[in-house]
């Protein structure tokens, strides 16, 4: 797709250009889970995911990267990319800080599906609150079921806590906004999620970071396919390179 193209290069020379004037740290991270949730919702019916993605940091405060994982819709949709960028800098207080970005979604065997948010966030100490926008969520599939293009916010806030024995808590919830009912529930433009994880990294392991996650949302019914919003719990391990 055209604007795919047009982000991917915005990227690239956003990283080509800092990288000649900034040092810059480059850091890679894989991943299997028995689930893949992306916002209360499975994405693989259910099913396992393998996922990776790698990460440029430069001194100037701009960041970019890619991550992949296989999805399931029940479509030719197999695969999906993700496409990052933007700027991250602190203010006020050694543990405050921001981050301004987009991100670009391609699903790899139905492009009808990519679309692009504008991503905000501010962070004080384990709290991070934020938020997504989209001006054509889920691409053609919305703006073909409405006629038009259907706009998209995400706020949301994540608090992660260190626990005794090297344990980490994370907490998150956030609520799903759309300008359209329906796109998910009928008659709904909005469902909320939350979600409640430990984890913790196992040197003995080779720093390999296991994890469990409890997922819920107020979503009774996602087209037809009422199991992939259910409360569910998520085990992964990951391994940051």
């Amino acid at each position: 797709m055209k604007l795919k193209a047009m982000m991917t290069a915005g990227a690239a020379a956003l990283v080509m250009g800092s990288a000649g004037v900034h040092a810059a740290s480059y850091t890679g991270n894989v991943a299997v889970a028995t689930d893949y949730v992306f916002r209360g919702v499975s994405q693989t019916l259910e099913r396992p995911a393998i996922q990776g993605g790698f990460d440029a940091t430069f001194d100037s405060g701009i960041y970019a990267g890619i991550w992949a994982s296989n999805v399931n819709f029940n479509t030719d949709a197999s695969t999906e990319m993700d496409y990052y960028g933007g700027f991250s800098g602190t203010f006020g207080c050694t543990s405050c800080s921001y981050k301004i970005g987009f991100i670009y979604y391609d699903y790899d065997g139905d492009p009808g599906l990519d679309y692009i948010e504008g991503a905000a966030s501010v962070t004080y100490g384990g709290l991070t609150v934020g938020l997504n926008y989209s001006p054509e969520y889920l691409g053609d599939l919305t703006t073909d079921t409405f006629g038009d293009e259907v706009e998209f916010y995400y706020p949301y806030a994540n608090y992660s806590y260190a626990l005794p024995a090297d344990f980490t808590l994370a907490l998150h919830v956030a609520m799903n906004i759309m300008s359209e009912d329906g796109v998910f529930e009928p008659e709904e433009d909005e469902y909320t999620e939350w979600s409640v994880g430990v984890s913790r990294s196992f040197e003995e392991i080779g720093g390999i970071t296991l994890g469990l996650t409890y997922w819920d949302t107020t979503i009774d019914e996602l087209y037809g396919y009422s199991d992939d919003a259910d409360a569910r719990v998520v085990f992964s391990a990951s391994k940051a390179l």
